[in-house]
């Protein structure tokens, strides 16, 4: 008499995924690794010469704004009467500031807004004419924004900030 075996249901087969897990991150670190970004792409059309090739007009010189924010005198740090009470707060008293717009040079908002709403009225293309504010050592975060004030209400729309590690 044969033997008649019985049929085993199929057993499920479970894979371990994670041989698979550390395979796929050990590449991904591999191509990270050894990544090299490319420096000049993007910047390739800046060092190409403008007076040859197809196009050879004359692009139109666009005059830039260049403000730097120096401090005259840094006057007296004293606590500030509205806030004395907590001690934290200070104000200064008899501080200077001066504004250098190319060789013109200013010591207060007003006289800066007269120049600047002068010069936008010569410049035919007041949106495209770039500003650079740059404060200088000692110069405080109210100071920049009294200037950014002033280059905003005279219709300047591109407006960069610099900073320099110059002591003046």
């Amino acid at each position: 008499m044969s033997r008649r075996r019985k049929k085993k249901p199929f057993e499920e087969i479970k894979m371990d995924m994670t041989p698979m897990i550390d395979v796929t991150f050990l590449l991904l670190v591999f191509f990270i690794v050894t990544l090299k970004f490319k420096t000049l792409e993007g910047r390739l059309d800046a060092s190409l010469p403008k007076d040859r090739g197809p196009n050879t007009s004359q692009a139109n010189e666009i005059e830039k704004v260049d403000i730097v924010i120096k401090v005259s005198d840094p006057g007296r740090l004293v606590p500030d009467p509205a806030h004395y009470s907590r001690g934290r707060l200070n104000m200064f008293v008899d501080r200077r500031v001066r504004f250098e717009v190319g060789s013109s040079t200013f010591t207060s908002g007003p006289d800066l807004e007269k120049y600047l709403e002068q010069f936008a009225r010569t410049q035919a293309m007041r949106d495209e004419t770039p500003v650079s504010i740059d404060p200088r050592k000692g110069v405080v975060y109210g100071d920049v924004v009294t200037v950014l004030d002033v280059v905003i209400k005279s219709g300047f729309t591109q407006i960069a900030f610099g900073g320099s590690f110059e002591e003046q």
